[in-house]
């Protein structure tokens, strides 16, 4: 199905009163006429201009996405206040909105540049206060389209809400394009990375936050950490304080970070974020270090603190037990050790990190859950994951613990196997406050 939204976007742009009638849509489909006359270049030039200036882009994204974001958030409803559940729905709504955006700009510059339709006839204009009705034909060297857009009237323009192309609606086309996505209630960072065909899903970069400080979704894993102290904390200035888009779908470059310091709490900390990890197997993430818990050994019960962990929740078994692996940065373990304590239902750990080497310096990682579920937890995984885990520790060894988190991306095998998953860690603070450059994107 063609995105033919191209006609009616040019064909209904606002007069300037606001005011619709039949000769102000017909001199606007000699405008649009007149554009097709252009040469390619021209045309596919106009898409940005016409979607974010004649397109009702929350209706026409409410048409197409339906409930997906309060059915893929369902987990946090039972968590937050119903103010914050709607304030979090909301935050995802203006991402969702903005990545279609991108989306219908793409499609329809490609559109613009190749089409071979040759001129758009007005048949008829209803208009009944702020609504109104379009009918028209597109008409191409052998055959025609006949086409239906409902338009709205805000803040004194008129906009393009649905459009029908032989009575089947745009948004339809576009939901039926990203259903399975939908159903399987895959989190809105995998619907962002699919609007904006990426090999990569960023899962958290920990720009969201409720007040500047505390993360948006995350909270205590466990019921009785509840009443610990927070040890979690979002630091970092917004990446439009540092001279980069801040409507952006997404900055390349981090500027936000989780930081965690623990001297007796060891409060995990979790977050709700259902992907595939059988279409995005590659795991990145960065992470540093400033202090490590004296003698940490994640083998031992009585010295079991890492300086960081991250926890990938897989499933759940029969038991309701999760299935898990968790990431850490070792005090004493070295680097490549794989193992778990001899304790029922103990995650399997992989040490990818060890010691001072690499202590003040954020480092890149890169880890195939995968083959590690394969290896540890047996078979594939589940098609779509539970969610993350970060954990920074010193209760055991009555020490102190300092880590800091950044983001946490999952990519495609293709993509790494292709050598595209490079280092996405500059930008990011360094030891005296200030921000590398450094980035290999």
């Amino acid at each position: 199905m063609r995105l033919l939204s191209a006609v009616l976007l040019l064909a209904l742009a606002s007069p300037g009163d606001g005011v619709a009638d039949a000769a102000w849509a017909t001199e606007a489909v000699a405008r649009l006429n007149a554009l097709l006359e252009a040469p390619n270049s021209e045309r596919a030039g106009s898409a940005d201009r016409l979607v974010s200036e004649h397109l009702a882009l929350d209706e026409f994204t409410a048409a197409t996405f339906g409930d997906y974001l309060e059915e893929s958030l369902d987990a946090y409803r039972g968590l937050l206040s119903s103010p914050r559940f709607t304030h979090l729905v909301e935050h995802y709504r203006s991402r969702l909105a903005r990545a279609y955006q991108h989306r219908l700009r793409a499609d329809l510059a490609v559109q613009l540049a190749s089409s071979d339709w040759r001129s758009l006839r007005l048949d008829s204009l209803e208009v009944n206060g702020q609504r109104g009705r379009a009918q028209l034909r597109a008409l191409f060297a052998t055959r025609s389209l006949g086409m239906e857009a409902d338009l709205i009237l805000a803040d004194g323009t008129w906009k393009v809400a649905e459009l029908k192309i032989d009575g089947r609606p745009v948004s339809s086309h576009y939901r039926r394009r990203y259903q399975s996505l939908i159903d399987r209630g895959h989190s809105p960072p995998v619907m962002e990375a699919q609007l904006a065909e990426r090999e990569y899903v960023v899962l958290e970069d920990f720009a969201a936050t409720w007040d500047g400080s505390q993360p948006m979704e995350w909270g205590p894993w466990k019921k009785k950490d509840r009443l610990k102290p927070v040890l979690y904390r979002v630091e970092g200035r917004p990446s439009a304080e540092l001279g980069t888009s801040a409507s952006s779908v997404e900055s390349s470059k981090p500027r936000r970070y989780m930081v965690a310091r623990d001297s007796s709490h060891s409060v995990i900390l979790g977050k709700f974020v259902h992907w595939n990890p059988r279409r995005y197997p590659i795991m990145t993430w960065c992470w540093r270090a400033a202090a490590l818990p004296q003698g940490g050994n994640e083998f031992l019960d009585d010295a079991n603190d890492s300086a960081a962990g991250l926890y990938v929740i897989f499933s759940k078994n029969w038991l309701g037990v999760p299935k898990q692996l968790k990431y850490v940065w070792s005090t004493t373990l070295p680097e490549g050790t794989v193992g778990r304590r001899d304790k029922i239902f103990r995650p399997w750990f992989f040490v990818v990190e060890s010691g001072t080497t690499n202590l003040g310096k954020w480092t890149f990682e890169v880890v195939d859950l995968e083959k590690h579920h394969r290896e540890k937890l047996g078979g594939r995984p589940a098609k779509r994951t539970i969610g993350l885990g970060l954990l920074t520790d010193a209760n055991s060894t009555r020490s102190y613990a300092e880590a800091y988190y950044a983001d946490l991306r999952v990519w495609t095998r293709e993509a790494f196997d292709g050598g595209r998953v490079v280092n996405h860690c500059g930008g990011l603070p360094i030891s005296n406050g200030a921000y590398s450059g450094e980035n290999s994107e």
